[in-house]
């Protein structure tokens, strides 16, 4: 049986400037977003600085690509990345990982990763993906390259309750663990745009992605 998922597809930036151990360390930060991202998400490692993740709702593509590009911005320390997403179907696989998966899924996040400019962060593609959709992704990117790293903390935190569904933490609650006040963490979460890209979050979340073409 073929399964509609989203495969995320993600390359480190700067990798050949950055030492071992700050790629290593982006490494367990992604791997660590793939743990709080849903059940199967079979991180897998590839060439050193390349990654993908499995999602098998797929309308947490965009959630979940936020979360990580905050993940890394937040560490000034580590690189940041690229993410491709690919939508459609995955063909069954007994492997523990995604190294031998194939599928129309892999395929599209392939392409989308090898024809994104050098400047973007985020791409989709895949069946069914119409255009507003990929636009959406490019904007998020854009947004998510101006953050500082102070505002990708809060927006870490923020996109981070270990579920899209569950409900977020408060500034307050932000406020209290980095130790600032909560009208700075209004002011970091305004400045990163937190208003409209979650509103961009909850638009996916409420329209699926269909590979045959149909949305809602």
């Amino acid at each position: 049986m073929k399964h509609v998922v989203a495969i995320m597809t993600g390359d480190l930036i700067g990798s050949t400037d950055a030492s071992r151990e700050a790629i290593d360390k982006a490494m367990a930060i992604i791997r660590d977003c793939a743990d709080r991202l849903g059940e199967h998400t079979h991180f897998t490692r590839f060439r050193g600085d390349g990654w993908q993740i499995r999602l098998l709702h797929p309308n947490d593509s965009l959630w979940a690509s936020l979360l990580i590009l905050a993940k890394l911005r937040s560490q000034a320390d580590v690189p940041g990345c690229r993410i491709a997403v690919g939508i459609g179907e995955e063909y069954p696989t007994d492997a523990k990982d995604l190294s031998t998966a194939m599928g129309p899924a892999f395929t599209a996040a392939g392409h989308a990763l090898d024809r994104m400019k050098p400047d973007r962060l985020l791409a989709l593609d895949g069946k069914g993906v119409d255009l507003f959709r990929k636009l959406t992704f490019t904007i998020a990117g854009e947004l998510a390259g101006r953050w500082t790293t102070g505002q990708a903390e809060a927006m870490a935190m923020k996109l981070d309750p270990g579920s899209p569904a569950d409900e977020r933490l408060s500034n307050e609650a932000i406020a209290r663990q980095l130790g600032i006040t909560r009208q700075a963490v209004d002011a970091r979460l305004r400045a990163a745009d937190y208003p409209l890209l979650d509103e961009m979050i909850q638009a996916f979340l409420a329209d699926a992605v269909h590979p045959d073409g149909a949305n809602g």
